[in-house]
């Protein structure tokens, strides 16, 4: 009986050497934009953070019929020994949150007293995990204040960019030219009601994700 041998070849160094050379051409030309969908998907989380304080203060203030502050720092955010807020400064391009009851607030449009101790409810650090180009956040406001309806003081913006000169509170307002690219600026848009929705800036009227939509 006779067999055929087969010879079995394999790879060349030079046809291994062209594939490694494609696959680097393409790495180097879908890298730019897997990182700036990255960029975009980091910038969603931290709206979508805030949003959620948002959210977590107005039920706070209507589960004690109280009226309770979302407030926006640099400084360090927690709580003393007898859980009262700690001293923090206000600032609309804070990249830290607070929640804190303000128990001598006598409307939903007045600030405390200068003797108010705050109960501490909640908070957390936005630019988390020691980045080193942490996004631009600003706001039209550094607090937000809701009364026991759930009612904001004030309407309320704020952007979360990839860089501080593109955080424009006042673009949450408007229709967008589009196209929408990536990394996408996101807006967190409050209204009296103490209604919070996201929104896209830069997306033209006709699109859903407009945060000229109401």
């Amino acid at each position: 009986m006779n067999f055929s041998l087969q010879k079995h070849h394999g790879f060349s160094l030079i046809e291994i050497m062209i594939v490694l050379v494609i696959f680097g051409v393409l790495a180097a030309i879908a890298m730019p934009g897997f990182q700036d969908w990255v960029r975009s998907a980091k910038l969603r989380s931290f709206a979508e953070s805030f949003q959620t304080a948002v959210q977590t203060a107005r039920a706070e203030a209507i589960n004690r019929n109280a009226y309770v502050e979302l407030v926006l720092t640099n400084s360090a955010v927690g709580a003393d020994a007898a859980r009262n807020a700690n001293a923090v400064t206000v600032t609309a391009t804070g990249t830290a949150w607070l929640i804190r009851e303000c128990t001598t607030c006598a409307n939903i449009n007045t600030a405390a007293t200068t003797a108010e101790t705050y109960p501490f409810i909640g908070g957390k650090v936005l630019a988390e995990g020691g980045s080193n180009n942490p996004p631009g956040l600003n706001a039209s406001a550094g607090l937000i204040r809701f009364d026991g309806l759930g009612r904001a003081n004030a309407a309320f913006n704020l952007i979360v960019a990839d860089t501080p000169a593109l955080a424009t509170p006042a673009d949450c307002g408007l229709a967008g030219a589009g196209p929408v690219t990536d990394p996408a600026r996101v807006c967190v848009v409050l209204d009296r009601g103490g209604n919070a929705r996201m929104c896209l800036p830069d997306a033209p009227a006709t699109q859903p994700s407009s945060c000229a939509r109401s």
